[in-house]
C-alpha cells in the first residue's frame, strides 16, 4: 500500500494526534484485523456484523441508488485505517481509492494491515494519504466519488469541505455519504441539546474513552447538521442534482419483518412510495426518515443510515 504524505494545517495535527481515538486506535495495532475494524470502525457495537455485509452494502448502493457509477478513482473522507476503501477498491469497476486521514500514526501503522486483510495481493489499490480534508492535494478533476463514513459530521466547516470535494471531482462525479442527516423540523435549540448529550458509560468503554470522565458530542469534536444544512452546504459547495435515502433495517417482530422483506423487493421508488404512507409520523434518532427504504444488507450495522448523493455538473 502506497502511503503519501500531504501537507496539514499543524494545529490540526498536532490537535487529531492527541486526541483520545489516536491512542485508542494504536493500542488496537496487535490485534487481529476484524477486531481492529470491529472497534475502531464500527465502535464495537455491531458484533454480528460480517466482512461479506460490508460488501452487499456497497453492491447494493450502486445498483438500488448510484445505478452503476461506482467506478474508477475514488476518495475517502476521513478513513481512519482504510476498512471503506479497501472494501471500495475491491468493487469491480474501481480502479483505485484515496484514503485521506489526518492521523499519520493510523495510516502508517493500522494501514496496511487492514488494507491488506480486505484486498490480500492487491493493495495498491488503495493509497493512504496522510491530509486534511480541506486541503486535498490532488488536481482539479480527478476523483469519480468521494465517500463519507460518519466523518463530515465532524467538519466544522461542511461548506468549504464540499467546496474542496467539489474542486477534485470530475464532471459528473458524486459524492455519497453515510452519515447523519437530522430531522428537518429539529430546532438549533434541538441540535444545541443534541451536541451537548453525554455519551453513556458503555459507549465510553467501546470508543475508548475512560468513563468517568464526562464527553459530549460537542467536546468529540462533532457537528449536528438537519438535512435541509446538508442540502444547503452541498448547492453552496458547487454540487447539484441531491438525493436523501433513509436506509432502514430489516428488524422487529415476525410479521414486521416479513412485511418489509416483501417491500425491500421493490425498486427504491414503489418503496417509498409505501413508506412515506406507513412511516409518516415516525422517528428514528432523531434523523430525517424521508425517502425510506429496507436495506438487507445493514441488518447487522450498528445503525440506520443517512445516506446522501450529490452530483457536480451531470
Amino acid at each position: 500500500m502506497k502511503i503519501e504524505t500531504w501537507s496539514i494545517n499543524q494545529n490540526l495535527k498536532a490537535e487529531a494526534d492527541k486526541h483520545y481515538r489516536t491512542a485508542f486506535a494504536l493500542a488496537l495495532k496487535d490485534k487481529e484485523p476484524w477486531e481492529i475494524i470491529s472497534r475502531l470502525t464500527f465502535d464495537g457495537v455491531a458484533p454480528k456484523l460480517a466482512l461479506s455485509e460490508v460488501k452487499d452494502l456497497f453492491a447494493w448502493v450502486d445498483k438500488k441508488i448510484l445505478k452503476g457509477r461506482l467506478r474508477g478513482v475514488g476518495l475517502e473522507l476521513g478513513g481512519g485505517a482504510g476498512f471503506m476503501c479497501a472494501m471500495l477498491a475491491e468493487q469491480p469497476e474501481v480502479e483505485k481509492v484515496y484514503n485521506v486521514e489526518v492521523v499519520e500514526n493510523v495510516v502508517r501503522e493500522l494501514g496496511p494491515k487492514i488494507v491488506g486483510y480486505v484486498l490480500g495481493s492487491k493493495t495498491d489499490k488503495v493509497i493512504g494519504c496522510v491530509g486534511e480534508f480541506d486541503n486535498l492535494q490532488l488536481p482539479d478533476g480527478s476523483v469519480d466519488f468521494i465517500f463519507d463514513f460518519y466523518s463530515l459530521h465532524h467538519s466544522p466547516d461542511l461548506v468549504k469541505t464540499i467546496k474542496e470535494s467539489a474542486r477534485v471531482l470530475k464532471s459528473g462525479g458524486f459524492i455519497f455519504c453515510f452519515d447523519k442527516a437530522r430531522n428537518n423540523n429539529l430546532t438549533p435549540a434541538d441540535l444545541e441539546h443534541l451536541l451537548d448529550k453525554e455519551y453513556d458509560r458503555a459507549g465510553k468503554i467501546l470508543m475508548g474513552l475512560p468513563p468517568d470522565i464526562p464527553q459530549t458530542r460537542r467536546q468529540n469534536g462533532e457537528q449536528e447538521y438537519r438535512l435541509k444544512d446538508w442540502e444547503k452546504a452541498f448547492r453552496d459547495g458547487g454540487l447539484r442534482e441531491i438525493e436523501h435515502y433513509h436506509l432502514a433495517r430489516i428488524a422487529g417482530g415476525k410479521i414486521g419483518c416479513l412485511l418489509k422483506k416483501a417491500i425491500s423487493l421493490l425498486s427504491v421508488n414503489f418503496q417509498i412510495m409505501i413508506t412515506s404512507k406507513l412511516y409518516k409520523n415516525k422517528k428514528v434518532n432523531n434523523l430525517e426518515i424521508s425517502n425510506l427504504v429496507f436495506c438487507p444488507p445493514i441488518k447487522n450495522f450498528p445503525k440506520e443510515i443517512s445516506l446522501m448523493v450529490a452530483y457536480k455538473n451531470r
